[in-house]
C-alpha cells in the first residue's frame, strides 16, 4: 500500500519529468494508457501555468513574441514548480530565469522588464491605504517639519534599472499610439503606484527616488531631504512632496519622536 504523500510525490515527479515510469507501480492500468493520460495532464498543467505567466508578463510576451515566450515559460515551469495553489503567486523568479536564459542573452533589458511587471502585479493586489491623515502638516510649526515621519501606501513599489523601464513599459501597452523609439542609452528610477484601481509605471528623478525610499522606511523628513539634496543640490522638496501627496503615496504624517498623530 502506497501512502498518499508518496503517490502525490511520484505523480508530481512524473508530470514534471514527462515519464510515468516511477508512477507505474502505483497504477492499475497498462503503461501506454498511463503515458497518454499523463501527457494530457502535463499539457494542461503547463498550459495553465503558461497562461498565468503570460497574464503576469504581457510586456515581456509582447517584446519576444508568443512562440518565444511560451517556450521560455515551459522551461521555467519545469525548472521552477509552483509552490502555491494561487496562480497569482506563481512566477516571481521569472526575471531571474530570463537573466540566465541563453536565448534571451541579446535582450539585456528583458529580466528587469520582467521584474518590473511582477511588481506591477503585486501592486495591483496590494491592500488599500487607510483614509489620508495629514492634518498635522497644517498644525505643526515649520521648525518641526524635519522631525516628521510619513506612512507610505502599500500600493506602491520602486525599481531602479540601467535600462529605461518606464519608456519600455509605455510603448508596449496595448493602447499605445505614437513613436515606438526608446533611448536605451540611459537607465531610470521607476515608481509603480496604484491610483483609482489602476497601476501606473512612472519615471521619477534620482532625488525623488532617494526621498521616497527613505520615507518608506520611516526615516524623518529632515534625514531623507538631506540625502536627496546630496544627490541633487537643485532638488525641489516642496514639488516632490506635493506630487507624492497628490498621488496618494503619503497617507499619514506623525512626529518621529513621540509618534503623535
Amino acid at each position: 500500500m502506497h501512502s498518499l504523500h508518496s503517490c502525490q510525490s511520484a505523480f508530481c515527479e512524473a508530470v514534471l519529468a514527462g515519464s510515468a515510469q516511477k508512477l507505474q507501480p502505483m497504477l492499475m492500468e497498462a503503461e501506454d494508457v498511463a503515458r497518454r493520460r499523463l501527457a494530457t495532464y502535463r499539457d494542461n498543467f503547463i498550459g495553465t501555468l503558461s497562461a498565468a505567466l503570460e497574464s503576469a508578463y504581457p510586456v515581456v510576451a509582447r517584446i519576444v513574441g508568443k512562440p518565444f515566450f511560451l517556450e521560455a515559460a515551459r522551461r521555467f515551469i519545469l525548472a521552477t514548480p509552483s509552490e502555491s495553489g494561487d496562480l497569482n503567486e506563481f512566477g516571481e523568479a521569472f526575471g531571474d530565469f530570463l537573466a540566465a536564459y541563453p536565448h534571451a542573452a541579446g535582450l539585456g533589458y528583458l529580466p528587469d522588464v520582467a521584474r518590473m511587471e511582477w511588481l506591477v502585479q503585486q501592486i495591483f493586489y496590494a491592500p488599500d491605504s487607510p483614509p489620508a491623515d495629514l492634518a498635522i502638516l497644517t498644525l505643526l510649526h515649520e521648525d518641526r517639519y524635519g522631525d516628521l515621519c510619513f506612512s507610505v501606501t502599500p500600493a506602491h513599489a520602486r525599481i531602479d534599472s540601467p535600462w529605461p523601464l518606464a519608456d519600455i513599459w509605455r510603448v508596449n501597452q496595448a493602447d499605445f499610439q505614437g513613436d515606438m523609439a526608446v533611448d536605451f542609452s540611459s537607465g531610470a528610477q521607476v515608481l509603480i503606484v496604484r491610483r483609482n484601481g489602476l497601476v501606473y509605471v512612472e519615471p521619477i528623478s534620482v532625488a525623488e527616488a532617494v526621498l521616497l525610499d527613505l520615507l518608506s522606511t520611516q526615516q524623518p523628513l529632515g534625514v531623507a531631504t538631506a540625502r536627496a539634496v546630496g544627490v541633487d543640490p537643485e532638488f525641489d522638496l516642496a514639488a516632490a512632496l506635493n506630487r507624492f501627496v497628490g498621488q496618494g503615496l503619503l497617507w499619514k504624517a506623525q512626529l518621529g519622536d513621540d509618534h503623535a498623530a
